[in-house]
């Protein structure tokens, strides 16, 4: 018996024949030439012609998708293991604007094998039994599986069909390569297909399938948040070291009033707004640390408008920080729409009406041009001292209320995904060729 009789004879003992849920898996369509694998992506089809080490390493194939009839794309985030590698997330998103069911029995997944030879064959690792998991309305998706053993290396072709569709079905599309011979299924129902090889060396491990209990928030974090918060922690370390060089700038500036004299007359020290007057950034920039550890931080008594007094190197996403933001009796909601309404750079206009007053009692920037030859080196010295405070009033604004509202919203997609996350993990879920 052919590899094609035995394909067929496979599909009829386990009703996928065209009667049944899912009709036909024909032969993987498509060439991988880049070191033995390269993706395809579209329609969420992919396809694999690859030697042993390929097979041995590569444990992704597929890194987007478009489904079959509404059109949306995706984007696999990874295939992800657990240390015994008898567990597997394939996790992926769907773009912002995708509108996509948030329930997860509106789901159901079909899961085959291929060989080096772009055949069909049955799945090698047994006792796989699997779960869809809806990561609240982030637009995060994942199968689940579970396997008795640790799974083989062998690639797996995943097609999830999603049986609510809330987007109107786009043109029908002609046959393009993504298409798998014969496989109708893509017409009549919203799919989408992922290949991957869950048992290659080249698998990410997460702690969150390590857990007794499978929990969405952990994975979530894990997979979609952990990068996304080391990159708004950075930017806030980053306008830390801004902020430090506003603050030597203030300070050597404010020394040249001193020593910057015209005729007899000086600059007086203005009047700062007491926003910022005491500020100060403290500690040693990832540079400079022995360790590489940054340990600079804001020290001021007063808040930017709409901004958030946060000390976030003292906590992280997934433990949480609004517990610590948030006063009692309001939510998180009210507290950031409150903010929301209170936002305003009030600091930056009180340095825009310093006033620059010379020592006989005139004022440098009313009294006289911005032309005047003779005032220029005491213009340059007003001029300077000025554009310091105002660079640093700018930055602590974007630091207290732009850039650490970045890291709080991630918090907030975190909460999403804790309160609101689904799941399917009936046996109907999903259908295994073995």
């Amino acid at each position: 018996m052919g590899i094609k009789d035995k394909a067929l004879a496979f599909s009829r003992k386990f009703k996928l024949d065209s009667h049944h849920a899912i009709e036909r898996f024909g032969v993987f369509f498509g060439i991988f030439a880049v070191t033995g694998a390269t993706v395809i992506t579209g329609s969420g089809a992919a396809a694999l012609k690859a030697g042993n080490d390929a097979l041995t390493q590569t444990a992704l194939y597929t890194t987007e998708f478009k489904t079959s009839k509404t059109n949306l794309d995706g984007t696999v985030d990874g295939v992800y293991t657990n240390k015994s590698g008898d567990k597997a997330l394939v996790m992926m998103h769907f773009n912002a604007s995708a509108q996509i069911s948030y329930n997860a029995t509106d789901y159901r997944a079909f899961l085959l094998g291929s060989d080096n030879s772009l055949n069909s064959e049955p799945v090698s690792t047994g006792g796989i039994k699997g779960s869809f998991h809806v990561f609240g309305s982030t637009g995060y998706v994942g199968v689940l599986l579970d396997a008795d053993k640790s799974f083989e290396r062998q690639v797996l072709n995943l097609t999830v069909r999603a049986t609510a569709e809330l987007t109107t079905p786009g043109p029908e599309q002609t046959k393009g390569p993504d298409k798998l011979a014969g496989d109708e299924t893509f017409s009549k129902y919203d799919q989408w297909r992922v290949f991957f090889n869950p048992g290659a060396s080249g698998v990410k491990k997460i702690a969150a399938l390590d857990a007794l209990t499978f929990h969405p928030a952990q994975a979530y974090y894990e997979v979609a948040l952990k990068e996304k918060e080391t990159e708004a922690r950075n930017a806030l370390d980053q306008k830390l070291v801004e902020m430090r060089t506003n603050l030597t700038q203030i300070q050597s500036y404010t020394s040249d009033l001193e020593t910057t004299k015209v005729d007899g007359l000086f600059l007086r020290p203005p009047s700062v707004p007491a926003s910022i007057a005491s500020d100060k950034v403290t500690g040693v920039s990832v540079a400079e640390a022995k360790n590489g550890v940054s340990t600079l931080a804001l020290q001021t008594k007063h808040v930017v408008s709409g901004g958030f007094d946060l000390n976030w190197r003292a906590g992280n996403v997934y433990d949480g920080y609004l517990e610590t933001l948030v006063p009692a009796g309001q939510t998180y909601a009210q507290f950031f729409a409150k903010k929301r309404d209170e936002r305003s750079d009030l600091t930056g206009q009180q340095i825009s009406d310093m006033q620059w007053i010379l020592s006989d009692g005139s004022s440098l920037a009313k009294d006289y041009q911005s032309s005047d030859v003779t005032m220029r080196p005491l213009m340059n010295v007003m001029n300077n001292l000025s554009q310091a405070y105002q660079n640093y009033a700018k930055n602590k604004f974007e630091y207290q209320s732009d850039l650490t509202l970045n890291l709080l919203r991630l918090d907030i997609g975190l909460r999403d995904v804790q309160s609101n996350s689904t799941i399917r993990d009936d046996k109907d879920f999903l259908t295994t060729l073995y």
